[in-house]
């Protein structure tokens, strides 16, 4: 069942032109239950096939050349309304995600550029940052809800959390806290889509993964900078207390089945690990090369019996009811 099929039965009257969006959503859905799925982690879904990624790179080519002949404001606009046109064809009437995320990631380049074109010939009541972020989100926002494609919330977050700062007048700088916080409200959101497709099938779940892969870098970077600012002498002494941090990630990423919440905090732990070994093992030859070796069979370890960990250490918890928010614990 596809588009042009039910673009006919509703030509002939069996159905309404209304019902041909829900129709496929529901064929796509059930298509989806009926069909062995692979939980081995986070679906890539946007990635088809190669023509996906050579469909994408035409995209950026055209983007290019287009950022170097849309000098004029007209020339600016125009650029956008032509990938919205491309992003009809491509999203609305493909169904072609990879190459959708990079028509938005256009769009919202051009967008950029028309509001710095536009700053200082007149006067407004907000910053030109401002409305620049406000811009993005709006467009964002208004592609998801024409297409439904789950990357289009990450850019909707990500500007979110600029204007919100930019709006406060916040330094975060002196007040890392502010990362914590907005990163803990974007993972509540992300549960909030993670809970209504446990079965990690529809495109519900697509939005809880982008919005974890912001909070995660969000609110491990306001933890470590505020652990920094503690105390003054540096992270090394805080090498212990980043593992313990790791740890606690590992377990949340585990428990609620989102590997893409350990990359954000990947590279601190490994930071950390330096700096424990180095102080404990200095004398230790060829110690650099012993701790990518255990890191990397680590990695490979997890990547492999990532499931049985799980279901070994969260099984004899599954009745708890917090438990009905997140996959079931079974060894996939």
């Amino acid at each position: 069942m596809n588009k042009k099929i039910l673009t006919k039965a509703a030509e002939k009257g069996i159905i309404d032109n209304a019902q041909i969006k829900p129709l496929l959503d529901f064929f796509e859905t059930e298509q989806a239950m009926s069909s062995p799925v692979d939980n081995s982690g986070e679906q890539l879904k946007f990635i088809r096939s190669f023509g996906d990624i050579f469909i994408a790179l035409g995209v950026f080519l055209l983007a290019f050349t287009s950022n170097q002949l849309a000098e004029t404001l007209v020339q600016q606009l125009m650029a956008i309304v032509g990938f919205f046109v491309i992003a009809e064809w491509l999203v609305g009437h493909k169904r072609l995600v990879l190459p959708g995320m990079a028509t938005l990631l256009s769009i919202l380049f051009f967008v950029d550029k028309v509001v710095n074109t536009s700053q200082g010939s007149q006067s407004i009541p907000i910053s030109w940052e401002s409305l620049d972020i406000l811009l993005i989100i709006v467009t964002s926002l208004l592609f998801y809800i024409r297409y439904r494609m789950p990357f289009s919330l990450y850019p909707v977050a990500v500007g979110c959390i600029f204007l919100s700062i930019e709006l406060s007048g916040i330094n975060v700088v002196e007040n890392p806290y502010v990362f914590i916080i907005l990163g803990l409200v974007v993972f509540i959101i992300a549960m909030w889509y993670d809970s209504r497709d446990t079965q990690r099938i529809s495109s519900l779940s697509d939005n809880g993964f982008w919005l974890h892969l912001l909070a995660a870098p969000l609110i491990v970077h306001g933890v470590m900078v505020t652990l920094f600012l503690t105390n003054q002498s540096g992270l090394e002494s805080h090498s212990l207390y980043i593992l313990l941090l790791f740890t606690l990630f590992f377990f949340i990423a585990l428990f609620v089945d989102r590997r893409a919440i350990l990359v954000s905090s990947f590279v601190y732990a490994l930071y950390a690990v330096f700096k424990f070994a180095y102080q404990q093992f200095m004398q230790i030859d060829n110690l650099t090369l012993f701790i990518f070796m255990g890191v990397g069979l680590f990695v490979i370890f997890f990547g492999t019996y990532w499931y049985k960990v799980r279901t070994l250490i969260f099984s004899p918890i599954a009745s708890l009811s917090i438990c009905k928010w997140v996959p079931d614990f079974n060894d996939k």
